[in-house]
């Protein structure tokens, strides 16, 4: 029995090529893109499940209060970590954690600069990061220790054992190697190279590690299964009010599993993340798909009366109701099948571009019992969706109005057909009306003035030991002729980190606590960077008290309330000799946040060199790569065109914009081929009557517009859906951002106007072809 429902599915399959070719078109490509959101979700939900102990893992999140608003972060003090050890019972095993940055080693000729962490024996406990050879944590109970991973054990040592060996790092300590672990999966959330004992950090941060008001470090816990987490918070939080003796901060252990998806927090509780573009992804799968499953559906019973005498046979034969539904199922099964075949070739054809996007390296693994899982839903829901109408439809005709060749048009029917194209064109017109905005927000960004000349500035960082040579440097460098200018600062241009609520200034009152960046420049960080002042000076050689000055933004003198003249006023005891006019940093989306800058003649992190632009700034870079040699031989030249940087800052929206334009046409694309099929069959359900209107003297221009019309209607309802539902949407979407672009009038016109036109062209074909048709053709049967 189900072989015979097979066979004649796949006859009907053959027999009406121009609807099997729309639907598993349709399909085929409704398909692929849900398989690529497939292969994202899974990519994104699968971050960390490698650790053996990953539901009893957590880190520790700090939340501080200032004026009504509640910050939450993972820096914590240093001392937290042995208390939570002698304190707390539930607590199995405690790791602080520093992030060491770029780090500098060299073995040999060899150097390179890697991903460095500082952690303590614990954390090889908690996570699972699998030794290849030798023993994390007893290495980590060693000072003078170094954990590498399998990767850069090989760039370093090649093909000899590397225990046991020397590896120089940032030309200031030899370290022995005494574990290698395997390189972390590309579904880590953690990610490091190189992996140093907290004793070296301790060490070299010895100043302020042990004192409570510093916050620097990250701390991760593991504790004794079977814990009530909101139990042991109430606990934890209470012991760290005790100990910083501050009732606006508080503490509370979140969970590693949920770090990943949901590492967002909001007014001190947690608000997402990651999850948004999960659940993103997973609807424009969903929609996409579903426009397919609607194309299945109209044409199925737009085709009805080509069916209506084969399920009339069927029954007078003897077949009950819920065979014939159930060999139209097997009909849509079987087309499905074949459609997820073609979108699993399209996938694995467009999967290298969506790699690109995304700077991930995801594959359609088929040996995962999760993908064929979720074809096999997909399968079955496609199947399901698009067959269950036609077939509850197909199969009430009455056999014995069929075989007389009598059909009753049902109103029900022809209603559902155009409710169906019209949620068809809700999505499409959305998708429309989203990469106009999101493309527009994309220009606005990238146009954004950033308050500062990025052209011709260069930025050198400066690992390891070339940071204390920073004036060394300076000095080398300035002799070059194409040099202009020298600076140097803690931060770059583009992220700035560290700040602090703890400045006061004149007229402060009580609620007026708010975070500012801080950060310590070089002599001439103004004049470098290309920066203007709204007020004031740069910090010059010239005046020898700028030592004890600093530097403000304007967002800062808002913030605080000041009036100008600003110059002058004291801010915990410096005075500030300048306002810098604000610039874009961090977010390029977000307004300039308060900052505050002082002067350091010391050591410096980054090197900002400006120069001439002429044809010989390529010869100057040459210059200024033999300088750096000269200065520090065991390091390896790097540099950055802040221009080039700012614009990589902006490559994830310009991929999102891509994607959403991708997106957008195939979704189109869909609803057109079920527009044009379902034009096809009712222009040639209405040959009679279109054939008698021509006799009766109607011009082609008047029979196309007859056709035309039933068409367009849905469009246009689609359109007072989808602008309203857009508009809000979007909206939202845009209040993410400081710096938006106002949606207009003219945005949702064009999503309307280019809905109509592509609809009205892809019914015009049949519209005109049949309007064209001679009528003796089409009434010579009468």
């Amino acid at each position: 029995m189900l072989k015979n429902y097979f066979k004649i599915a796949w006859r009907s399959l053959t027999r009406n090529r121009v609807s099997s070719f729309i639907n598993i078109s349709g399909l085929a490509v409704g398909l692929a893109i849900s398989i690529l959101a497939m292969i994202c979700i899974l990519d994104m939900t699968s971050y960390d499940k490698f650790h053996t102990h990953l539901p009893n893992i957590h880190a520790l999140i700090v939340t501080n209060k200032l004026s009504g608003d509640i910050s939450a972060g993972k820096s914590v003090p240093g001392p937290l970590a042995e208390v939570l050890r002698t304190n707390l019972a539930e607590v199995k095993y405690v790791s602080r954690y520093g992030n060491g940055g770029q780090g500098l080693f060299n073995v040999g000729e060899k150097s390179l600069y890697e991903k460095t962490v500082y952690v303590e024996p614990d954390y090889f406990r908690m996570m699972t990061f699998p030794a290849i050879s030798g023993d994390p944590v007893k290495a980590l109970e060693q000072s003078g220790s170094i954990v590498i991973t399998e990767k850069i054990a090989k760039k370093l040592f090649g093909k000899e054992d590397p225990m046991g060996k020397l590896i120089r790092y940032n030309n200031q300590y030899a370290l022995q190697v005494g574990a290698v672990i395997r390189d972390l999966p590309a579904n880590s959330s953690e990610h490091f190279d190189v992996i140093i004992p907290f004793v070296q950090y301790e060490y070299e941060n010895r100043s302020w590690i042990n004192k409570w008001d510093n916050s620097a470090i990250a701390t991760w816990m593991e504790l004794k299964p079977g814990i009530n987490l909101t139990t042991f918070n109430t606990k934890l939080d209470k012991l760290y009010k005790e100990k910083t003796g501050n009732e606006n901060s508080g503490l509370f252990a979140y969970p590693f599993s949920k770090m990943w998806l949901y590492g967002e927090f909001k007014n001190g509780k947690p608000a997402g993340g990651r999850i948004y573009a999960v659940m993103l992804m997973g609807a424009v799968g969903l929609f996409v798909l579903l426009i397919a499953c609607i194309n299945f559906m109209n044409l199925s019973t737009a085709r009805s009366e080509h069916r209506a005498r084969e399920v009339g046979v069927r029954k007078v034969m003897g077949a009950f109701r819920k065979q014939v539904i159930f060999q139209f199922l097997c009909e849509a099964m079987l087309l499905t099948f074949v459609s997820l075949l073609l979108g699993i070739f399209l996938a694995v054809i467009a999967l290298p571009a969506l790699n690109h996007y995304t700077g991930k390296d995801m594959t359609l693994d088929l040996s995962n019992w999760q993908i064929w899982l979720s074809l096999l839903g997909m399968v079955l829901f496609t199947g399901l969706v698009a067959g269950s109408y036609p077939a509850f439809f197909l199969s009430s005709f009455k056999p014995v109005l069929v075989l007389k060749g009598v059909i009753t048009n049902r109103k029900g029917g022809s209603l559902l057909r155009k409710g169906l194209v019209t949620f068809q064109f809700v999505v499409s017109i959305f998708l429309i009306l989203a990469t106009i905005v999101i493309f527009k927000q994309s220009k606005h960004a990238e146009n954004r003035p950033i308050g500062y000349e990025a052209e011709n500035l260069v930025e050198i960082p400066l690992r390891g030991d070339m940071g204390p040579k920073f004036q060394l440097l300076k000095n080398e460098l300035s002799q070059i002729p194409g040099v202009v200018s020298i600076s140097g600062g803690t931060n770059n241009l583009i992220n700035f980190g560290g700040a602090v609520d703890g400045i006061d200034w004149p007229g402060k009152t009580a609620d007026q606590r708010f975070y500012m960046t801080v950060t310590d420049v070089q002599y001439d960080w103004v004049k470098t960077a290309g920066l203007k002042m709204a007020e004031g000076r740069d910090f010059s050689p010239a005046f020898g008290t700028d030592t004890s000055g600093c530097l403000i933004n304007q967002a800062a003198a808002l913030k605080m309330g000041l009036k100008s003249p600003i110059v002058g006023t004291r801010l915990s005891g410096s005075p500030v000799i300048g306002v810098v006019q604000d610039f874009v940093f961090n977010s390029p989306m977000a307004k300039p946040g308060p900052m505050l800058i002082k002067l350091n003649r010391g050591g410096m992190n980054h090197l900002f060199l400006r120069f001439r632009n002429d044809d010989d700034w390529r010869k100057t870079m040459a210059q200024v790569e033999l300088a750096v040699k000269k200065v520090s031989p065991g390091s390896p030249f790097e540099y950055h065109f802040t221009a080039e940087v700012l614009q990589q800052r902006l490559e994830g929206m310009r991929y999102t914009s891509q994607l959403t334009n991708i997106i957008g046409i195939l979704a189109i694309f869909i609803s057109c081929l079920g527009l044009f099929g379902l034009s096809a069959f009712l222009a040639e359900r209405r040959n009679k009557e279109i054939g008698v209107r021509k006799v009766l003297g109607a011009s082609v221009s008047q029979v196309w517009i007859t056709l035309s019309k039933d068409f367009l209607k849905p469009v246009l309802i689609a359109f007072l859906v989808a602008a309203p539902l857009g508009g809000w949407v979007l909206n939202m979407m845009l209040q993410n951002w400081d710096y938006r672009i106002s949606l207009s009038w003219w945005m949702f016109a064009v999503a309307g106007l280019l809905a109509l036109v592509i609809a009205v062209a892809t019914v015009s074909f049949h519209g005109f072809k049949a309007a064209l048709t001679s009528p003796v053709k089409s009434l010579r049967t009468e």
